[in-house]
């Protein structure tokens, strides 16, 4: 098998999180790889919990859509299509939940000069059929060493 053209890039992933009354923003920044295949970009970077465990990230972007998978400690797997909704199991220590996710807007821009790229999401989830909260994606990445 033959190895993909992996590129070390700089992961950071912000979420920011809305409710009525609430707004809280989880911040990720974490060395990672990226391959682009045909038309589908993909991202690895393996995120560090506060408790010190360690979940690894796969974002993969389709033009149609985009998946991220979480394995290790917490699992899940989270798909977004524009204008859907999809539902998910998100599994941790203590149990798991229901997730259902209904995307608003998917935008992903890159540049060639340098390899970078920003994937952005805005989507609703639900977690086991309670109140919906607001969530805003932005994922950036750049190729490592680049300004």
């Amino acid at each position: 098998m033959m190895a993909e053209d992996r590129t070390l890039v700089r992961v950071r992933l912000e979420t920011e999180i809305k409710d009525e009354d609430q707004k809280q923003n989880i911040v990720v920044d974490e060395p990672g790889d990226y391959v682009q295949k045909g038309d589908t970009h993909i991202i690895r970077f393996t995120e560090k919990t506060e408790d010190e465990t360690k979940v690894d990230n796969l974002v993969t972007i389709h033009p149609d859509k985009v998946i991220i998978r979480r394995t290790g400690p917490i699992r899940m797997n989270q798909v977004f299509r524009e204008k859907q909704s999809t539902e998910s199991v998100y599994h941790h220590q203590y149990g798991k939940f229901h997730l259902q996710t209904t995307t608003k807007t998917i935008s992903f821009e890159e540049s060639n000069d340098v390899l970078k790229g920003m994937l952005k999401i805005n989507y609703d989830l639900e977690v086991n059929g309670q109140q919906k909260q607001r969530h805003r994606l932005s994922l950036r990445f750049k190729e490592e060493g680049q300004s």
